[in-house]
């Protein structure tokens, strides 16, 4: 690409040759700061000389931390949120219910039997003889924590209603769908259509159970993860 009049979104300095943009991102980065500055733990834009560093050591650029979710109240609120639309508009409903909590990266190590911290991992549920946890990490950007809250309630009603289900691909899969429903619920269809086009590991998963339900329709495929038993 070949900026004109535009400056780096990170230095600041003239763009007067080719530059970088992130998707669905308006800013523009110079190849120097693509190469050499540390990124957002959270977009992967390389960090300005202005950023954010929370107590858990990751870092975040401006445009992530004006809409991170930091506040347990209010994530609280947008939980409950989401576990409410899956409810209702996708026959989500859980019987026994589920805790929600808010935790840093360490934290979410240690749930996950970790040595260091894995800053890939957002979310998680876990189940302890009967209590049942969602855990969300903090300072995850709005659209971020929906897509999260609602994957991990996936697995929290696989768990109710699948408990024989051991297949990775489906389990995933049908969870990877429930957050891509929730986005056409929100009206964020363009962040739903990167689910389908970005290069990630639930991407395949994703798409079977798109064309499960094309054939089934939304409550057939909720039938269908019902009676899998392996």
């Amino acid at each position: 690409m070949t900026a004109h009049d535009s400056r780096c979104a990170s230095c600041g300095q003239p763009l007067a040759g080719s530059y970088y943009v992130l998707v669905d991102r308006p800013e523009r980065f110079c190849p120097q700061c693509i190469a050499t500055r540390p990124r957002c733990n959270t977009c992967g834009a390389p960090l300005g000389n202005h950023f954010w560093k929370l107590h858990d050591g990751r870092q975040q650029c401006d445009a992530c931390h004006a809409v991170a979710i930091y506040d347990p109240s209010r994530a609280q609120d947008l939980f409950q949120q989401t576990a409410g639309l899956l409810a209702t508009g996708m026959g989500l409903q859980l019987r026994v219910g589920v805790a929600f909590r808010l935790v840093d990266a360490p934290t979410m190590a240690r749930l996950r039997g970790l040595v260091a911290p894995g800053q890939d991992t957002l979310g998680l549920y876990r189940r302890q003889n009967h209590v049942r946890v969602i855990y969300l990490l903090y300072g995850l950007p709005l659209l971020v924590f929906r897509i999260t809250a609602a994957h991990e309630y996936a697995h929290a009603w696989q768990a109710e209603h699948c408990p024989l289900l051991r297949n990775d691909f489906l389990r995933e899969g049908h969870a990877e769908w429930v957050a891509y429903r929730h986005l056409l619920q929100l009206g964020s269809h363009k962040a739903a259509a990167r689910m389908l086009d970005e290069n990630h590991p639930y991407q395949k998963p994703l798409r079977h159970l798109l064309n499960l339900e094309a054939q089934l329709g939304v409550e057939g495929v909720n039938a269908y993860m019902m009676r899998v038993d392996d």
